[in-house]
């Protein structure tokens, strides 16, 4: 297959625009998720290469300086467009410096292509650098995979850069021109190539980043109770049939925790007074719990409390320090002060029995109403345990 230089930026120049428009289309109004500015990136490329291939009949000016502008700019909006999809900013110099570097360069090597092809090599390799730094730094984003895939692109992208620089300073600087019928060097080809490949890996994987931090945001939205911020019940049942499945023989202790009086509270206090105590519960409950353990929303009033490795005389234990600190911190209201107390009823799995979830929720929820029943703030164990 005969390929010239005139059909390589073609190619390249309507795979960028198609690429940079369906972008466009998949920019979500509004929401400053990066994807905007990153099929500006692409359009900005997309006008790189349709002045180097106008090279010859328009001013150097403008197919070099620009050109090499234009480049380095896209380079800057990819860098931006990470940092808004990731909530971050980088320094200013980031963005203006390496442009301003590039369009000097391509100024005062305007006769010198081995000059502009190794200068601008390393300057682009160093904007590469900076996008995939801000890739492996930030926790969120390697959450997923897509992030994988543009990070692969950007390799590739650094490796071809430096052979691009290599080629030509060694002296095999002579790449055909857009402007010519010579055939493209090797270099120029791969050059071209690994251009179009990354704009088009580097593209789906942002899609891709979006689309993975919007499902886990939908799934944290599915799984949390919007009150409290704790697993919901679902969440909080789903944790508790991994911890009964992984116990592997080890014991495990769930408390059920009712507010007392809650409904009391909601009708002379109203609701906004309701869901302050409710919120303030939840946090001294957090603070108090130690690391593996688990709290959830389990409905209205009534939380649950998930504690792997845990015998009855520590659960007890537990419990107890919860009843305490929350018996002993008045909750501040828009409505004034309010002294709570909670009652815990205690079930258990202990380390030579097994038994099924639903069984020792019944136990804890019967001993949370014998709690109850028996004057309220106390705590209850079951009689199963």
């Amino acid at each position: 297959m005969n390929l010239d230089p005139r059909t390589l930026l073609f190619s390249l120049i309507l795979t960028n625009t198609l690429m940079a428009l369906s972008l466009f289309v998949a920019a979500s109004g509004k929401r400053r998720d990066g994807v905007g500015l990153w099929a500006i990136a692409i359009l900005l490329e997309t006008l790189t290469w349709i002045l180097i291939a106008a090279r010859g009949a328009i001013p150097d000016a403008l197919s070099l300086v620009i050109a090499n502008g234009f480049k380095a700019g896209a380079h800057a909006l990819a860098l931006a467009a990470v940092c808004e999809f990731q909530r971050r900013t980088a320094p200013r110099w980031q963005y203006f410096v390496p442009v301003a570097l590039a369009m000097l360069m391509a100024g005062l090597l305007a006769d010198d292509i081995r000059g502009r092809f190794v200068w601008g090599s390393l300057i682009f390799a160093f904007q590469i650098a900076l996008i995939a730094h801000m890739l492996l730094t930030d926790k969120e984003t390697r959450a997923g995979r897509a992030w994988r895939l543009m990070f692969g692109g950007l390799i590739a992208m650094q490796l071809v850069l430096g052979l691009r620089a290599a080629a030509a300073l060694f002296g095999y600087a002579e790449f055909a021109q857009p402007q010519t019928a010579i055939a493209p060097h090797p270099v120029q080809i791969v050059s071209f190539i690994a251009i179009m490949a990354t704009a088009l890996i580097g593209s789906i994987a942002f899609i891709l980043m979006v689309k993975e931090r919007a499902d886990r945001e939908i799934l944290h939205l599915a799984m949390t109770d919007s009150l409290t911020g704790v697993p919901n019940r679902r969440a909080l049942m789903d944790q508790a049939l991994h911890v009964m499945a992984q116990r592997g023989g080890r014991p495990m202790s769930l408390l059920m925790i009712d507010v007392d009086h809650f409904k009391r509270i909601n009708d002379t206090l109203g609701h906004p007074a309701g869901d302050e105590v409710l919120r303030r519960v939840t946090q001294l409950l957090s603070e108090r719990l130690r690391g593996g353990d688990v709290i959830g929303r389990y409905g209205g009033e009534e939380f649950c409390v998930i504690a792997p490795n845990t015998e009855i005389d520590g659960a007890l234990t537990l419990a107890e320090s919860l009843r305490e600190i929350v018996a002993a911190t008045p909750i501040p209201t828009e409505a004034g002060e309010v002294s709570i107390t909670i009652s815990i009823g205690i079930s258990c799995c202990r380390s030579d029995t097994v038994r099924e979830l639903k069984d020792v929720l019944a136990d804890a929820d019967t001993a949370l109403y014998a709690a109850k029943n028996a004057g309220r703030n106390q705590v209850v164990r079951s009689c199963n345990c």
